[in-house]
């Protein structure tokens, strides 16, 4: 299942390597661009971008050979860059969704994005996904992983179930789940916005 599910990542990220340079390239050169708001969206646009340069090259020379012949080793180092990042650039999607929700619903948070707090996020993000992404090198594999590898010429990231639970979870499902969650408070907070200030000029109206 994750393994499946961060090929998926993978075809999308290839899409949209270029613009990610371009996005890079546009935050660090133009002032206009280098808000705190913005260095989410950079670290996401790093994130994507190590995709292209860390995964893809191997990427296609398996996928063009269909086997592997690299040894256990880059397998490793190949598969753990792939779950880290597309895990943080899943992640960062939370921390914008988690951004954009204290920006509608708390007036003084325009106040209160440091550049200190949104680094304090990234730092998180990175972490987190450099401990999903980490398990395998330190033994959390299924007992089939090394006969996969050198018999059956295949690296594909652990399927030890454990791992694919929680991997899949920390990876996929819960940030779906919170960024669903995250983006219906903010359709409720502006929906009622709206209706405020239309009852205000209802009233604005009503008294003129």
């Amino acid at each position: 299942m994750i393994d499946r599910l961060h090929w998926q990542c993978l075809n999308n990220r290839e899409k949209y390597s270029i613009r990610n340079v371009f996005v890079i390239a546009a935050i660090l050169l133009e002032r206009n661009l280098q808000s705190v708001a913005n260095h989410l969206i950079l670290s996401l646009a790093v994130a994507d971008l190590l995709v292209a340069c860390l995964v893809m090259p191997l990427g296609a020379v398996y996928e063009v050979s269909k086997e592997w012949r690299l040894g256990a080793d880059l397998c490793d180092m190949w598969t753990s860059s792939d779950v880290l990042c597309c895990t943080a650039s899943i992640l960062h999607l939370v921390a914008i969704a988690l951004d954009r929700y204290w920006a509608v619903t708390d007036i003084d948070y325009a106040h209160q994005r440091t550049a200190r707090r949104i680094g304090y996020m990234i730092i998180i993000i990175w972490t987190l996904s450099v401990l999903v992404s980490i398990a395998p090198l330190l033994g959390w594999k299924d007992p089939e992983w090394e006969a996969r590898v050198y018999q059956d010429l295949q690296c594909i990231v652990s399927q030890d179930v454990g791992y694919q639970i929680f991997a899949t979870a920390s990876s996929f499902y819960v940030p779906l789940l919170v960024i669903l969650f995250l983006y219906w408070r903010i359709f409720l907070a502006a929906r009622k916005r709206i209706r405020r200030r239309q009852q205000m000029l209802t009233l604005c109206i009503t008294a003129s």
